[in-house]
């Protein structure tokens, strides 16, 4: 058997929101901070993923485009090292630019001291100069220590750090330190002229973030001590006021710089400018020159003075001097904006955004997991205070707005943070937020639509449960009218054709009293009628299946009363017992979801029967003329109609019948204001129409 109601369900409006409970809003705030600080935390414990470390610094990279690239400051000069002389072929050792000896370096500082007359100079040496040399009974680190006893305040010797079981390591350059031998200690302390250079890469390898200071283990005496880094210490060296304003104000803490770009790079003077090579004859009648650079920087006979044009350049300066080009100690980095640059070149580029103020300082890290989490918890909140029915029609588009909330919060988050990126520097997590903010939003409105689903199918069970209790009264109410309309239907006919023949036999026995003969045909004709009456009542009583069909709601009227009578129809005129030619106005109902109107509905239903049943039975061809039947039904307010429309008469009208009439006018009586009659017009038509009062909804 088919599901008793799930057709009238089916048509049904859908069931309307009902007010969420305390516990069910409690519980889906429950969800939504589930969600919200869920993803807000497994996105702050996986920040230094690759992924998201890309994600993030593509956001900047955009930020640092928009920008633009930051003009590099005047007083940083690179004295680069490059292995060549410019201009030169690069074959054979006649054309190096500068012998890498101590001695060397030394004159080179005090060139660019003293003649020169730069500021600052930051030396970063070779790797072998960590190591003390002498050659027999000469010290070949004593110049350089020289250099740095005269002018502690104005050289800076950079130092590379190291990992050794996760702590940073550096060497100390002790062979270039004064140190007194009287009262054993440092004339020039290690971190007065030695600055570090540590540079931390980020997941993707780029390197975005310098330290200003940190706490270095000294492989000479294996302990931990404060450093200052390459920049900072030049920085302090080079304008200590400003520099103690400056980390005052902003700390010493790492910050992030804007790299130059291609086009805006720190001059590059190369080495050979700044200590021409002295040209010196092989030999005697030679006619083949060498170059010999270690006389280049040293203050002997035949060494041309400083250019005056490359002293300009580098008067006042802050010098880095280091390897450029392809030199093996380069040690190149990747900046943010991708290129590939040297570690002096770095270095210069710090150092000119110190000078400028050009730094970015990004917030703490616990703010910025913070931010996270609100991001997160805030937009699971605000979808789930402003969030209204989820099914929405195409016309209830203005009630989707509740999503531009989350939206509106992102975006005003957003824009402050790139106002305070622009404006004043500060660096505040750009990517993540916005992954936690959409993560959240997609996943409590998948959770939310999955929610209301169960609701929804929920409500549709109580409904469907009522709608089966309603149609079990209607099917009760059925079977009591059933037996009431069999027990009225035996007592009209079966039951006064039973008091006709009791009468005979009443009159037979009276008549055998008085001696009269009677014909044996007269009791041959009362069995037969006993025997009639007899069939008739086990036809009423005994048809269970018609009985059982008449117990239960008709399948065909369970999308709608107008529904029905248009499958009744189809069926008669597809079994071929109306053949004649139907016009149908149907019109649905605003049809209430009740007990009391299922029953009614059957009801009419079978007033139709009754109607239909008369058009078939007395004026269908070959019994009648009738050419067309017409059904309709209308509805205007809660008032109903019901008509039924022929054009024929029936040729031989029969004198028995009526209990057709009745059934229809038992029916009439049991609708809410109802009533039916029956219209002959003059054109030859016959109106059959029933009224009735539509339940309310």
């Amino acid at each position: 058997m088919p599901d008793p109601v799930s057709h009238s369900f089916a048509t049904q409006d859908p069931v309307p929101e009902t007010p969420l409970s305390s516990r069910e809003t409690q519980r889906r705030l429950g969800w939504a901070l589930a969600w919200g600080l869920g993803w807000a935390t497994l996105l702050n414990l996986s920040a230094q993923h690759p992924l998201l470390v890309r994600m993030e610094s593509d956001v900047q990279q955009w930020l640092y485009g928009w920008r633009g690239p930051q003009e590099p400051s005047a007083d940083v000069v690179i004295v680069g090292i490059d292995g060549r002389i410019q201009g030169e072929g690069t074959d054979g050792s006649q054309n190096i630019d500068f012998l890498l000896e101590r001695a060397n370096y030394a004159g080179l500082t005090l060139r660019l001291l003293e003649e020169a007359e730069a500021r600052v100079v930051v030396l970063n040496l070779p790797s072998s100069f960590v190591v003390p040399q002498n050659l027999g009974n000469e010290n070949l680190d004593a110049p350089l220590r020289q250099v740095v006893q005269r002018y502690p305040d104005r050289l800076v010797l950079a130092t590379r750090s190291s990992e050794s079981f996760r702590r940073a390591e550096i060497s100390i350059y002790n062979h270039f330190l004064p140190f007194s031998s009287l009262r054993l200690e440092y004339l020039v302390p290690p971190e007065h002229v030695q600055g570090v250079v540590q540079y931390q890469v980020d997941g993707a390898g780029i390197l975005r973030k310098a330290q200003l200071r940190g706490v270095y283990l000294r492989r000479d005496s294996q302990e931990e001590q404060m450093f200052a880094s390459v920049e900072s210490l030049a920085f302090a060296k080079y304008d200590p006021e400003g520099a103690s304003r400056w980390f005052r104000e902003r700390g010493l803490g790492p910050v992030q710089f804007n790299p130059l770009g291609a086009n805006h790079s720190i001059p590059i003077i190369p080495i050979e400018q700044v200590c021409p090579p002295v040209i010196l004859q092989a030999g005697s009648g030679s006619a083949s020159q060498i170059v010999n650079p270690s006389q280049a920087c040293l203050s002997q006979e035949g060494i041309p003075p400083l250019d005056a044009e490359i002293a300009a350049q580098l008067r006042d300066k802050v010098v880095l001097v280091g390897f450029v080009g392809g030199y093996p100690e380069t040690f190149p980095v990747r900046t943010a904006d991708g290129s590939l640059i040297a570690a002096v070149e770095l270095q210069a580029q710090i150092l000119s955004s110190l000078l400028t103020g050009e730094v970015y300082r990004s917030v703490p890290a616990g703010l910025a997991a913070f931010v996270v989490l609100l991001m997160g918890g805030g937009t699971g909140l605000l979808l789930m205070l402003y969030r209204p029915h989820l099914r929405l029609g195409r016309q209830d588009w203005k009630r989707q707005r509740f999503l531009l909330w989350p939206v509106l919060g992102l975006l005003v988050y957003e824009g402050w943070a790139v106002a305070q990126f622009l404006l004043w520097r500060w660096i505040w997590p750009l990517a993540l937020p916005a992954l936690a903010s959409g993560l959240t939003g997609v996943s409590l409105l998948l959770t939310l639509i999955i929610l209301q689903n169960q609701e929804r199918l929920l409500a549709q069970q109580q409904e469907l449960d009522r709608l089966r209790r309603a149609e079990q009264e209607a099917a009760i109410d059925q079977a009591r009218k059933l037996l009431y309309r069999v027990a009225t239907d035996i007592h009209d006919r079966e039951l006064q054709e039973l008091k006709v023949v009791m009468d005979d036999l009443e009159s037979l026995q009276w008549q055998q009293q008085q001696g009269k003969v009677l014909s044996p045909a007269v009791y041959d004709h009362l069995l037969e009628q006993l025997e009639g009456i007899g069939r008739g009542i086990r036809d009423q009583l005994n048809d269970v299946r018609t009985l059982a069909t008449k117990l239960h709601i008709s399948p065909s009227l369970r999308e709608g009363l107008h529904r029905g009578i248009e499958t009744y129809l189809d069926e008669l005129v597809q079994s071929g017992g109306l053949t004649l030619s139907v016009e149908r106005q149907l019109q649905p109902l605003n049809e209430p979801n009740t007990s009391e109107w299922f029953d009614q509905r059957e009801d009419i239903l079978r007033f139709l029967r009754e109607a239909i049943g008369n058009v078939i039975a007395h004026v269908q061809p070959p019994k009648g003329d009738a050419s067309f039947v017409s059904v309709s039904l209308t509805q205007t307010d809660h008032h109903c109609c019901l008509a039924v429309v022929n054009d024929g008469a029936e040729y031989a009208p029969s004198p028995s019948g009526g209990y057709g009439s009745k059934a229809m006018n038992t029916i009439a009586r049991y609708l809410p204001k109802g009533s039916w009659h029956r219209t002959h017009t003059p054109e030859g038509y016959t109106h059959v129409e029933l009224h009735w009062e539509m339940p309310s909804l």
